[in-house]
């Protein structure tokens, strides 16, 4: 039989995938706490993930690492940015909503279409960052390009931690309940099996 599909290679493949997702998933986790360097701390767990899809036998500890402090000032950068659109035109969606003080549909709409480009695009460039050479401008523009071209994973991608805080403000046991199992590996498997999606639409851009 070949190696490749004999019980040990497959136990050893799940065993290694699976310890990998806690590892990044505990150092993302503690890298973020700061909050401000969850952008760093984004661009190493997709460093991490993704080289590990091109076979990269160093350890994964180690490529987180080398993702996050190659990629610090920029994807710090990102973030911070990021968290000022989000808050602005989610301050805007509550201001114009049929609740808010300055009731204007039209205008709601709009802010949620800001947030809403702003989430998809956001699903890639702190990939797109440690893969691709570049300004944040020019990656910003790609990262947007990449998720509108490719909706069917853009939308489930942004669909899964999307549903998940739905369900963390039904209520304070199921707060609890998910934020455990982020805590755990929920960070780290989104990373993981989001890695398989970057590296089939990086694909036609990389040697």
């Amino acid at each position: 039989m070949d190696k490749r599909f004999s019980a040990n290679h497959i136990f050893r493949l799940l065993f290694g995938n699976l310890c990998d997702v806690i590892i990044v998933n505990l150092l993302f986790v503690v890298t973020s706490l700061p909050v401000v360097t969850m952008g760093a701390a984004l661009s190493g767990m997709n460093y991490a993930f993704l080289k590990r899809r091109r076979l990269s036998d160093e350890p994964i500890t180690r490529l987180y690492f080398d993702g996050f402090k190659a990629n610090f000032r920029k994807a710090t950068t990102a973030w911070l940015i990021t968290l000022a659109i989000f808050v602005i035109f989610a301050a805007g969606i509550y201001a114009f909503s049929d609740k808010g003080p300055l009731t204007n549909p039209l205008l709601a709409i709009v802010c949620t279409t800001a947030v809403l480009v702003c989430y998809f695009t956001v699903l890639y460039l702190f990939a797109v960052i440690p893969t691709f050479d570049g300004n944040l401008r020019a990656q910003v523009v790609q990262s947007f390009s990449l998720a509108t071209g490719h909706l069917a994973f853009t939308i489930p991608m942004a669909f899964f931690p999307a549903s998940l805080v739905g369900i963390m403000l039904t209520g304070t046991s199921a707060f609890a309940l998910v934020l455990s199992m982020l805590l755990l590996f929920g960070c780290g498997l989104f990373g993981w099996l989001y890695s398989f999606v970057y590296i089939r639409v990086f694909a036609p851009f990389l040697d």
